[in-house]
């Protein structure tokens, strides 16, 4: 499996925390590249930040799509996930958010996310309707910093909210540190990208079983 992750801001270091995450979880099973949008904010948080790269992440995965098995988009907000998925080719597409919010809410029920932003908050309950799993979502909790001790403050918060029973980490920045918050919160905690890696490893290899079945 080859897969490209679109860091859709143009902040370098959640593109070296995306690719420390990706490499650790993939190890040898797949390649990946990690791009990120230039024309975009260093942190996407309003729509008009969303919009600011649209025509650049148009341009990059039409250009991949000979190239790449699969596309992740790696924000939490999701930013311009249907039009990725229109201008794919057919490819398969997962973003970070989609794939931990519908994983925590099917696999445990009620959910938290974790954000850095209170500006943020109202779009984490669209999205949560938008992807059928607004019922789930208990709370959602803006963190200090995107620090571990940051991270387990805001989850210990969320764990106070009747029927929370999984923390979902609603920022690319936070990637890598579920398994470290998870032994210490003793609940699930979702990664965004190891759940679109996951998401994607199975869609192309559901692919490749289909062509080996059809001869």
């Amino acid at each position: 499996m080859r897969v490209l992750i679109i860091n859709p801001n143009s902040d370098q270091e959640t593109a070296d925390v995306l690719s420390k995450t990706a490499q650790s979880f993939l190890e040898d099973r797949g390649e990946f590249d990690v791009v990120s949008m230039r024309t975009a904010p260093k942190l996407v948080v309003t729509y008009e930040d969303q919009a600011a790269s649209a025509m650049e992440l148009i341009a990059t995965v039409r250009a991949g799509r000979e190239r790449y098995d699969a596309f992740i988009l790696a924000c939490h907000a999701d930013p311009n996930l249907d039009l990725v998925r229109e201008v794919a080719g057919g490819k398969p597409v997962f973003g970070i958010a989609e794939a931990s919010m519908r994983m925590a809410a099917m696999l445990h029920g009620g959910y938290a996310v974790i954000t850095p932003s209170e500006k943020i908050i109202p779009k984490k309950f669209a999205l949560a309707r938008k992807y059928h799993c607004e019922e789930e979502l208990r709370t959602v909790v803006v963190s200090g910093g995107n620090e571990k001790e940051h991270l387990l403050d805001a989850g210990r918060k969320a764990l106070q909210v009747p029927g929370v029973n999984a923390i979902v980490l609603g920022c690319a920045n936070y990637s890598g540190l579920d398994s470290a918050l998870e032994q210490e919160l003793s609940v699930p905690v979702f990664d965004g990208l190891i759940w679109a890696l996951i998401l994607a490893e199975g869609a192309v290899h559901n692919k490749e079983y289909q062509r080996k079945t059809l001869g």
